[in-house]
């Protein structure tokens, strides 16, 4: 009788605990489901503002390149000078020396919204294929939409120039000093905090003194630009 009542307990305890397996299962999937929605959301969620973002900064660099929309600055060296020549030569051993100062002004347009600010500038002049002057130009900035001008003095080598087997034959026989002048603008178009533009300008010019009549002639330039 014992016995019966024994295995019936182990019975009774066996289909109680069989049947609280499903309600655990039941809670388990539940928490899953619930979980698996929650991380769901925030993919979407996070996804909506990625894209949001993607589109909000492709509309923002649309904007800058159409409204601000970078231009080329242009530059010209609108006219060289000569200030002062003193010509000294020695025809027994073929030398002439010169003393030579030139004025040159440089003009710049800005045709940007935004201001541009440019590097050192060092115009420089050559006879040949030798550095016979040079001068410096500070570093500045050109407000939007502007035109500026720059002067400045150059003073001829004398050493370097009298240094040329050829000058001899330009100065006194040809009466022509060849030289050829060279400005480099460099600098940037800063369009916001995210974009800036670098510029590459430059020109070139060539001309011709004439020492007899004391002035410059044969003018002419060629400008390179790289944006």
């Amino acid at each position: 009788m014992l016995e019966r009542n024994n295995s019936s307990n182990r019975i009774l305890s066996m289909e109680v605990e069989s049947s609280s397996d499903p309600v655990e299962n039941r809670s388990y999937n539940v928490a899953d489901c619930k979980y698996a929605r929650r991380h769901k959301r925030k993919r979407k969620i996070c996804m909506l503002v990625l894209c949001a973002y993607m589109l909000l900064a492709i509309t923002y660099t649309i904007l800058n390149f159409a409204v601000f929309r970078p231009k080329r600055p242009t530059i010209s060296l609108n006219s060289i000078i000569l200030q002062d020549l003193a010509v000294s030569a020695d025809t027994a051993k073929l030398k002439v020396f010169l003393n030579i100062t030139l004025n040159g002004t440089i003009w710049v347009e800005n045709p940007n919204r935004v201001s541009f600010q440019y590097e050192d500038i060092n115009p420089y002049i050559e006879y040949g294929d030798e550095k016979v002057g040079d001068v410096h130009i500070p570093a500045g900035k050109i407000g939007p939409r502007t035109t500026t001008t720059m002067n400045f003095t150059m003073i001829i080598m004398a050493d370097r120039l009298s240094s040329d087997p050829n000058l001899f034959s330009d100065v006194v026989e040809k009466g022509m000093l060849p030289l050829t002048v060279y400005v480099k603008l460099r600098g940037k178009v800063k369009l916001n905090l995210l974009f800036k533009i670098k510029v590459k300008v430059s020109t070139r010019c060539h001309l011709s003194l004439d020492i007899r009549m004391a002035t410059t002639a044969n003018q002419s330039c060629h400008s390179k630009i790289k944006l």
